[in-house]
């Protein structure tokens, strides 16, 4: 520190002579003169440089430049002998000294100890331990990992983000602070997971209104997987349920009104969706409207199959037939249907051919 010092002392001082020379150049501007302006300048530049780009040996350079402008003065000017004789006098030691501090630097390293202590702290900082370089690199470690969770966390690689927090807490002690971060990304990663699971319960919805339940419960299934504490999934599959049972008893509602209206055809198609909605129970409630439901549609179905043969409309018959003997199988009615079904077809056949 006290080197330091007394080097910084040595630039002021010269540089107050570099100054006082240009003014006195200036003041007395001839041939004389003209020379320390120049040597003044360049002395001034010097040693401003030094400030920012580390120059070895700048005083005794400056002190060699201000010489010779001493030298050239006295030369140019053909006078004042005095002046000439220091000049060189100081030149001539200025140099010796460069000289001489230049080979003692070589041969016992002094210019080179800064370096060395550098070059010294880098093969110490390569022998030590991980934990120890962890240690010592600890606050710029922790600024590289608050960087690293925000670069996830605008990835959308939340789980990324969440293990550097734990690595924050864990190996750099900083507890408080992973707290915080932690909080940060688990109050996105719930925002994002309800304006996800918001788009998944429309399309749930859209499930339910085309009545497919079991892709409804899968679906369900699926965001129970997605999405095992979200509070938005609680009641999820009783909220399926409730949609089933209330279809299906829109459907009873229905079915009784089509009956009661002599709707046959309408009542009939509404019973046989029904029939996977009905328990047990419900069916013994639905049995009487049910049984003659069915009667007047098969009665009603018969008649129409008849119709259709005596006025021979082959087509419409074997639809009226066929969907006789798919729902009745086992009636007498049905039996006819069938065996009357092969000969309709043959007529169809030669009405369309001779057409």
């Amino acid at each position: 520190m006290k080197n330091n010092n007394t080097k910084n002392e040595s630039y002021y001082v010269l540089l107050v002579i570099s100054v006082a020379l240009l003014f006195l150049s200036l003041a007395n501007w001839d041939v004389f003169w003209v020379p320390f302006f120049i040597t003044a300048i360049a002395s001034i530049i010097l040693l401003v440089l030094s400030i920012w780009v580390q120059i070895k040996l700048v005083a005794y350079y400056t002190l060699a430049i201000l010489s010779v402008g001493g030298i050239v003065a006295s030369s140019a000017a053909e006078y004042s002998p005095p002046v000439l004789t220091a000049s060189i006098i100081l030149f001539g030691v200025t140099v010796a000294c460069i000289i001489a501090t230049s080979q003692f630097s070589k041969h016992f390293g002094v210019g080179e100890t800064s370096d060395s202590a550098e070059l010294g702290a880098l093969l110490e900082a390569a022998q030590m331990s991980e934990n120890a370089k962890r240690v010592l690199f600890r606050g710029r470690e922790l600024c590289f990992l608050r960087d690293a969770v925000q670069e996830d966390i605008e990835k959308g690689e939340f789980h990324s983000a969440l293990v550097l927090c734990d690595q924050m807490a864990n190996v750099f002690g900083a507890v408080e602070e992973s707290e915080q971060m932690r909080t940060q990304v688990q109050q996105i990663i719930h925002r994002h997971h309800e304006d996800r699971i918001r788009n998944e319960m429309e399309q749930l919805e859209t499930l339910l209104s085309e009545h497919k339940w079991v892709e409804a419960y899968q679906y369900a299934a699926r965001l129970r997987r997605l999405f095992p504490e979200s509070p938005l999934l609680q009641g999820l599959e009783q909220h399926i349920a409730d949609a089933r049972t209330e279809y299906g008893r829109n459907l009873e509602v229905s079915f009784l009104q089509a009956a009661d209206n002599e709707d046959i055809d309408n009542a009939m198609g509404l019973l046989r969706e029904l029939d996977s909605y009905l328990t047990p129970e419900d069916a013994r409630k639905f049995k009487d409207v049910a049984s003659t439901v069915v009667s007047t549609y098969r009665e009603s179905l018969g008649a129409k199959f008849k119709m259709a043969v005596n006025d021979h409309r082959w087509r419409e018959a074997i639809v009226f037939g066929e969907e006789l003997t798919r729902h009745f199988p086992n009636t007498k009615m049905a039996e006819e249907a069938k065996e009357m079904l092969e000969t309709i077809h043959v007529r169809l056949v030669e009405e369309e051919t001779s057409v």
